[in-house]
Formats: C-alpha cells, structure tokens, sequence
C-alpha cells in the first residue's frame, strides 16, 4: 500500500515539474495566433478593376483563324491571285495554300531538301508573277518567286551558304509548284545567316520585282559590304525585269561578287535569267557596278511593302544595338547604314565623302529600351477598322508589341500608338518563344499576324486575326480612391489585403519597395476560384481577379539605413490577373507624396541625392516611370505574367500585422490560410532563394536566386527568342545553357563566353549586367549599376571550376515533366541530332533536328501519360521513358 502511495506521490511530482516548464516555455515563447482570413474581398479589388486593359482609343486582341493548326515558321503571307485562298511561306521552305474560311490547308511548295532554315536564316520571301492567274498567262508567268538560304552541307552548322533568288512553274495536273522547275536566278555567297532581308513585291506601275537585302551580318563584314555598288547583292533595295523586255530593259553586264572566297568546291556566285530596267538609279556600261541596286545603306531590312495609294515603299531596318528604324525608300536613295544608325553615328564609320544617292532619314527611329527588331508591316486601307486606315502598321520581335503610326511623311517625329502591348499575352495558344514576323491586311479588311514559335526549341508558329476590343473604362483617378489604403500616410492597408515580401528582391535602382497580394474571397479560401494552384519549382498559377501591388520610394540621401516609408514616393503600380491575360497599372505620387495619380504613358523625373556626410549632392538620380505598355515586356505569358511569387521567393519569414506581428514562414501563413489548392510540404523541403547580401547562404545560390530575380522573366524557355538560355532558379547549371556557350546577340563581343568559368571579364553576362549604355541587362529601367551584385556575380564566375556546367551524361529534364522537357546530351557529343518523341501507342508526335547539345521539346498540349523520347546521332540511338503530369 505504501509504495502504491509512493508511486502515486512521485508521479504527481512528476506532472506538476511538467506543468511548470511548460507554463514557463509559454511565458518565453508565446504561442502564436491562428491565421484567419483578413476580409472579404470581391475579385478584381470588388470591381475597381476590369478583367481585360482599360483604355478608350484602339485596342486590339487576337483570335484564331485556324484552331488546331500551326506551321513551322510563318514568315510571309500573299494573295494566292485568282482565289479567295492565301499563300503561306515557311522559313524551312515550305508553302501552304490556305483557306480562312473552310480553314484548310495544303502544301503546295516544299523545298527543304535545299532550304538551310536554322537560326536567322531560311525562306523569307514569295512573290508570284502579277499576271499568275491571268486566263491567257504563259508558262514563265505562272511561277512563284522564293528567296531563300542554302548551302551545299544542309545537315553542317555553320554561318557560311548563299542567298538565292529563285523561281518555281504552277503544275495544272498537281495543283502545285514543282519544285523540279526550280530556275536560280540570283545565288549569292554570303558569311552569315543574318540580316538576309528577302522581301518581295512586283511593282504595280512598272511590273519589276523588287527584293530586300541587309549587309553580311556581323561587325567584322560591315566595312565589306555597306556604301558600295561594286560587291554583291547586299545592303539595299533591288529592282530587276523578270520578263526580260527589251523596251524596257537591257541584259546583265555584270555579274556580283563573293566578299570572300566560299570553302573549297562550294559553287559560284552569279546571276541570270533577268534583265535590268533602263532607268534603275545607277546605270553602269562599263560593268563598274551592280545596276541592279534601286536604294541602298539598310542594315537588315527583312520586311518591305508597297502603298499603291502613295506609290511609296515603306522598309523597317533592324539595328543594330541602340535604335530601330522605318524608312520611305526613294529611287537612288541612301538610309545612310552604317554612319548612321537611326538618328544616331554609328561607332567607328564615318559618312563618305563621296556619298552615292540621295540620303534618306528614317520616318520613325525608337531607342532599344522600346523594342528591338522591328517587324515592318504595311500601311492599312481597309474599312473593317477605320481608326487604322492610312497608318503603317508594325511590331517588334522581342517585344511582341502590335503598333501604327500615321503614314504621313512630313519631317517631324510621329506619334506612336500601341495597339497590343503584348501579342503573347492575348491568347492562350500563342506559341513559345513567340515573335511577330509578319502584319498582313487583307482585302476584307482583316489583318492577319504571322507568329513564329522559338527557333532555338524548333516550335511551330500559328496565323492569327486581329480584332478590335470594345472601350474598357479607366479606374479611378485617384489612388486614394481605390480603397486600397486606410491611411495614406503610413499606408495601412484595408482588410482583404495581404502583405508579402520577397526573398531576393529586383534591382530597382536603389528604391524601397513594399508589397501586398489581394486574392478574391469571400471571407474564406474554399474553392479553386479563391485559391492558387501551388507549384514547388514552377510559377503559380492565380486565381483570376487577383490584384498585385508594388510600392516604390526613392531614398534621397546616400545614408544605407533608411527605412521604408522615409523616402520619396514614386508609384504604385497594379499588376491585375485577367481571364486570359493580365495587365499593369501606375500611379504616379505627388512631389508632397500625399496623393497618386493614374497615369497612362512612360515618363522621367531627376532626383538630387544628398551625401549623408557632407549635406552636398552626391549625384542627380533619373527615375523612368514605365508606360503600360512596358509592364508586359517583363511579366510575360511565358513567366505566368506574375514575377517574384513563388515558392523559392516567398520562402521566408515575415511579420502579419492580423495574428500580432509575430514572424511566420509565408508558405505556412498562406497555407493555414486555405489560399493554396493542394497541401504543401513544411518550408524546410521547399527551394529557398537568398538575398546577394545575405551571407547565411552560400554564393552560388545567392546569384543564382538574383539571376532568378533580374533575368529569367525573359531568359527561360518561352522566353526571347533566339536564346536557349535558362536563368530561372531551379535550372541546374548544365541545363542553364550559360557556361563556355559563345555569346550570339548582336550586342554582345563575339569573342566572349556568355560565362567563361574563372574569368569575369571574359564573361559577356558579367559585361551586361555592368552595363548602361543600350546593351544594359536589364535592358528596362536601370540607370544605375548594381555594385553589390556585380561584385559577387564576378567572384562566382571567378571561382567557377572549368568544367562547371558541363555533363557526362546524357540527361533528361525534369521526368515528370509538365509544359517543358529538356535534353542535355554529354559534352563529348558532336551534331547534328535527331530528336523525336512518341506516345504509349508507338505513334510519333514529333521530330527535330538540332545541333546543341541543349535541346528543348514544348510540352504544354501533351494529355497526361507515358511517352518515350528517342535521340539519334552519328548512328547511335537512346532512348528515355518519361511521364506527364
């Protein structure tokens, strides 16, 4: 009995030491509140929004013609003369007779057996002979004229091949072009795939076809080919007679030249088969020069057309790395290319003394923090859209933007309307790696685009129609009108909204940022309309009516301790999540910082700073407000439209004012939230992005979560368009496509590595970032360098071993895969390769050819299941099992 009391006695003992440490861990550690919903809110901030851009002048989207169907490289689009069909030009040589209304299509040309269509180069110009589809038309009038690149290796890549001007006979019997009849016209040698230009029309008045050709490509060639008859087929605007009318015209006198001696047994350059018109500008009997040459000095004009209204031909010149171009050619004319660059010198070529023609100023030149390539369209006549008629229509190829301007040609500087801010972000089957290569109206008045899909990734493109948008209503002028504040002056949010922040923030020249995420509820996250679809490694996907905010203030002293809500207020932009896609907003605060105000446009302000120490100004500080137009040159489809909310970003502690400011994981506050459709794993399991100054983390990380940050909203799959790179955070390194790759944009040394392990200064990305002139990365809104960064990014690449990123084995990525699989083959691996994919079935879904070892495959319409990927090289295949999520 006494030890039953005993052991009674002890365990009580036991209990009450229990409690007490207990009750005293409670008093050190106070438990922390449970998250509750912070407030209804109705989508779109209860309606302050609207689902799609508001905007009361034109607006435009696009729809699909042709649902289900693409084609490799959609290049150009003619009347198919004598029907109600379309002729369709593929980069690979392929030409397709369409028709929009039965949306039938059906191949009618296809030389890819002599089509070198990789990279830049490819078939990028048609034309048929303006009496093709005349009743009494002869056999050399019935003919298609393609210009196109070709080389005797076709498999080999390599810069080296020759540019041809080439015509094709109509088979009655077949209903196609035969590409047998094939009679060369124009084959010129030529050391580069670039700026081959290629556009074709016959002039109206004079019957001669005119064609587009820019210089060799590269720096090293442009003294050899531009500001000279005397050479080849480069650098101008050509006119010939294919009708060969001795009334009109007279025989080749002299045949063009090679600006370099093309490898041993290649073929010659030459031409043939044409006449040259009597009163083309530059008449040489003695053979002294081409005469074929109508205008010269472009860079690389890829797309010329002709207004019958104005007998004016309209040329948009891509330049070169600081601005972009539009020209009216004149007979004899020079664009001035390559002492000028739009209105700019260009570096390094002086304006000849003894100038040939007339030169000719470009109608409209933008900087390159605008867009880059331009994509030339024509003038519209239409009378589906009168607010278009008589304005040139254009775009650009990175920025994807849809504008006009008036054609209007009267000295001064038009006014440019954006029609689209961003074509990617206006329907949901716009191909990866999208660029805009061509703008046809129709006689209908219809105006098709032409999208190429990547061409690094072998994507097909698609047609698309535009159509115009009714007037969407502007918000509220006034931010204090929005509801979004409690209080303007500390800028207490109302309920329903969240704070958040992120782990490695953007450089945003030196401004503070605060943030909050609004997600439509109706005071508790139940359903899929009210939650986000969770991914660990990739982007999430909002519900729709969700509304981002960013604030923006500007520290007006060099003292590194100020805090939020002490320096100059900015803007507060809204990014909003539309039903397809989603668009930005800013307003722009008072010099009180009292009120902000919506505003439409881009803009500029300069700010003193002041020394903290000496009380004296340090430096005058330029702010670039980005106009709306800008916001979807950074949020784009291919990076889900939001940037910087993730799991890697959000991956990190941070106080909620609602459950008392005690510290709690993002992941977890949103997750006991309900606001995540699925469970997620504790933060722990999760990626983690790291701040460039936090030394909690090693450096590797820390540069590869700014790299994240700054650069993969473009540079990853989907993203620009010649590049394979892929900077986004949970890309391992070999799949980066970064290190001992060559740099290949036209900004970029030739001689430099994207990253040369163990040499910064080798390191074209490490020049880029350091940059501000026009080959700046980021190329938007950065007037000053990020020091810090700069300074770790080259201790990473100094510190990288020689061998980093490369592989040993051939690999796939990721398996299970969801839109995206990549393919990294081993180092010692030589092209070119085959690729194809198949499904459980054994049937083929697709095929590519590629020469990287870095290959992509767009998985995104793929049903969930079991495929097998099979690659081919130098007789040996492999294969791999992969699934779809």
């Amino acid at each position: 009995m006494i030890d039953k009391v005993q052991i009674m006695i002890n365990l009580f003992k036991r209990t009450l030491l229990i409690l007490i440490v207990g009750l005293s861990l409670l008093a050190l550690y106070p438990t922390r509140p449970v998250v509750v919903t912070p407030g209804a809110m109705g989508p779109y901030l209860n309606g302050i929004f609207t689902p799609e851009a508001p905007g009361e002048g034109l607006s435009f989207t696009l729809e699909d013609p042709l649902p289900g169907q693409t084609f490799y490289g959609p290049i150009r689009i003619i009347p198919f003369l004598g029907t109600e069909d379309i002729l369709l030009l593929g980069k690979r040589g392929m030409v397709w007779r369409i028709n929009l209304e039965d949306q039938a299509a059906e191949s009618v040309l296809n030389i890819s057996d002599r089509c070198f269509g990789r990279g830049d180069a490819g078939a990028v110009g048609l034309a048929l002979h303006p009496r093709f589809a005349a009743t009494d038309a002869t056999d050399d009038e019935k003919v298609i004229f393609i210009y196109y690149r070709s080389k005797p290796q076709l498999d080999e890549w390599s810069e080296l091949g020759y540019n041809r001007l080439s015509k094709f006979r109509w088979d009655d019997n077949a209903q196609a072009f035969d590409p047998e009849s094939e009679e060369i016209l124009i084959q010129q040698y030529d050391r580069s795939t670039w700026h081959n230009g290629g556009d074709l029309f016959f002039g109206p008045e004079d019957g001669f076809l005119y064609f587009s050709v820019g210089d060799e490509g590269h720096e090293e060639f442009i003294e050899d080919s531009n500001q000279r008859l005397d050479g080849g087929f480069f650098t101008g605007v050509f006119r010939i007679d294919v009708d060969n009318n001795p009334a009109r015209s007279h025989p080749i006198i002299r045949q063009p030249r090679p600006l370099a001696s093309p490898p041993d047994g290649w073929p010659e350059t030459f031409s043939q088969g044409y006449s040259i018109p009597n009163d083309n500008p530059w008449p040489s009997p003695d053979g002294a020069h081409l005469e074929e040459y109508f205008a010269l000095g472009l860079r690389s004009p890829y797309t010329m057309r002709y207004d019958a209204e104005t007998d004016d031909i309209w040329v948009a010149d891509v330049g070169a790395g600081d601005m972009e171009e539009i020209s009216i050619v004149e007979r004899g004319g020079n664009m001035q290319w390559p002492y000028k660059e739009g209105t700019l010198n260009f570096p390094g070529f002086e304006r000849p003394d003894d100038l040939i023609g007339n030169e000719i100023t470009p109608i409209l030149a933008y900087d390159r923090e605008f867009g880059r390539s331009i994509t030339g369209g024509e003038v519209y006549r239409g009378d589906k859209f009168p607010g278009l008629y008589g304005k040139y229509l254009f775009s650009d190829f990175h920025s994807n933007r849809l504008m006009a301007i008036d054609a209007v040609d009267d000295g001064s500087q038009p006014d440019l309307l954006t029609l689209v801010g961003d074509l990617r972000n206006e329907h949901p089957d716009i191909p990866s790696g999208a660029g805009v290569t061509g703008i046809y109206p129709q006689a209908n008045g219809d105006i098709l685009i032409t999208v190429l899909g990547s061409r690094m990734e072998a994507i097909p493109g698609k047609i698309f129609r535009i159509q115009q948008r009714n007037p969407v209503p502007e918000p509220p002028a006034r931010l204090s009108d929005l509801g979004v504040f409690a209080d303007m002056v500390t800028l207490e949010t109302n309920s329903g909204i969240l704070p958040y922040r992120t782990n490695s923030p953007l450089w945003s020249d030196r401004a503070l940022k605060r943030r909050w995420l609004i997600l439509p509820n109706d005071g508790s996250f139940d359903t899929s309309d009210e939650q986000i679809d969770f991914s660990q490694t990739g982007e999430w996907d909002f519900p729709e009516g969700s509304v981002f905010i960013k604030h923006f203030e500007l520290p007006l002293t060099t003292d590194p301790n100020v805090q939020e809500n002490q320096g100059r207020r900015l803007e507060t932009r809204f990014y909003i999540v539309g039903p397809q896609s989603s668009y930005g907003l800013s307003y722009h605060w008072n010099e009180e910082g009292t009120e902000a105000f919506l505003a439409n446009g881009s803009d500029t302000e300069d700010f003193e700073v002041i020394d903290h120490e000496t009380g004296a100004v340090a430096y005058v500080q330029t702010w670039e407000f980005p106009g709306r137009a800008q916001c979807s040159q950074c949020h784009t489809a291919a990076a889900g439209f939001t940037l910087g909310l993730n799991t890697h970003q959000l991956n990190g502690e941070l106080r909620y004012p609602d459950i008392g400011n005690v510290p709690i994981n993002q992941l977890t506050y949103l997750s006991e939230l309900g606001a995540f459709r699925q469970d997620i794993p504790a933060p722990e399991e999760l990626p983690r992005a790291f701040a460039i100054e936090d030394e909690s983390a090693g450096l590797d990380v820390r540069v590869r979560s700014y790299l994240d940050a700054n650069c993969a909203s473009c540079h990853r799959p989907g993203g620009i368009t010649n590049l394979g790179m892929d900077l986004r955070f949970n890309t391992e390194l070999p799949f980066t496509n970064i290190v001992n790759v060559a740099a290949s944009s036209h900004n970029s040394d030739p001689n430099r590595m994207i990253v040369r392990p163990g040499s910064h200064q080798d390191s074209e990305l490490w020049h880029r970032d350091d940059a501000l002139d026009g080959s700046k990365m980021p190329p938007l809104s950065k007037q000053l360098r990020d020091e810090p960064y700069l300074e770790k990014l080259a201790e990473w690449i100094d510190g990288l071993n020689e061998n980093a990123g490369q592989s040993s084995e051939d690999r796939i990525y990721p398996n299970p895969f969801g839109n995206l699989l990549s393919i990294r083959l081993r180092d010692d691996r030589v092209g070119p390769f085959e690729v194809e994919l198949y499904n459980s079935n054994g049937q083929r879904l697709y095929q590519a050819e590629f020469t990287n070892r870095n290959f992509r495959i767009e998985t995104g319409l793929l049903p969930p299941g079991v495929y097998v990927v099979v690659m081919s090289s130098d007789g040996e295949r492999m294969s791999w099992r992969v699934v779809k999520q």
